[in-house]
């Protein structure tokens, strides 16, 4: 297990956060697509992120009834999701600070809410995809990232 920290866009939300695994999933699913922008990438923290104790808390709303989000006050940047009635949180590998190892470490391991996905939009690889359905059923197995 490895401690990093993320920042948002500002530097006003800063927070350190447990990874077991630099897995990333990539989201194409409406709301992540509306959060993001474009494709959300997700790395699975193990556990709640720790604001660093100078920042104010985050911002969050439920987006839908599987998460809530949390984001920064003071730019809107997005956080975190945390997946609802769990423990699991999500965080965009984007705000972490990696060295370059670790960096060159990340691993898409796997594309969900695929038939939302835009046409236009396609990574390349080989690593699993999965429906939205897919994913919620693996999700209520507890199988999908562990």
């Amino acid at each position: 297990m490895q401690t990093y920290t993320g920042r948002c866009l500002c530097g006003q939300s800063h927070f350190t956060v447990d990874v077991e695994s630099l897995d990333v999933y990539a989201c194409h699913c409406t709301i992540c697509q509306k959060w993001s922008g474009g494709i959300a990438m997700y790395l699975e923290a193990s556990g709640q992120p720790m604001i660093d104790p100078d920042a104010p808390e985050p911002a969050h709303f439920a987006s839908s009834p599987r998460g809530e989000r949390y984001f920064c006050s003071g730019c809107g940047c997005p956080l975190w999701i945390k997946l609802t009635d769990t423990e699991r949180y999500f965080i965009p590998w984007t705000l972490l600070e990696f060295n370059e190892v670790d960096r060159r470490r990340l691993i898409l391991a796997a594309e969900i809410y695929t038939e939302t996905q835009p046409a236009f939009w396609r990574l390349t690889g080989q690593y699993a995809r999965l429906s939205g359905k897919e994913v919620e059923e693996l999700d209520n197995r507890c199988q999908f990232t562990h």
